[in-house]
């Protein structure tokens, strides 16, 4: 029984993975083409995050979890280094925004 749950809990932390962390929950699959791709999709972002993962693996980042919320803090780290260097040229905030494909 405890091996069986061992393989479970990896498939099911696998699908958390995907539907919370990655934002894949609310696909809806019609044909067997597009089945195909999004799970040739799920599998490249599986492998490069599990690259990442073993890259950044002395740094404490243990799990697939762990290595989404790091790229996820080091995007939010260069945004907030972009904004300030635009602040720093006084870039009129609207550019900004506009290069970003915000709105004001």
């Amino acid at each position: 029984i405890l091996r069986y749950y061992e393989v479970r809990w990896n498939i099911e932390t696998g699908y958390r993975y995907f539907k919370v962390l990655l934002g894949f929950d609310p696909y809806q699959l019609l044909s067997h083409k597009g089945i195909e791709r999004f799970w040739c999709l799920q599998f490249l972002t599986y492998n490069f995050l599990e690259f990442l993962r073993r890259e950044w693996e002395k740094e404490g980042i243990v799990t697939i979890g762990d290595t989404v919320r790091r790229i996820r803090r080091d995007h939010l780290g260069q945004l907030i280094l972009y904004a300030y260097q635009q602040g720093i040229t006084q870039r009129p905030l609207a550019e900004v925004l506009k290069c970003l494909k915000l709105s004001a």
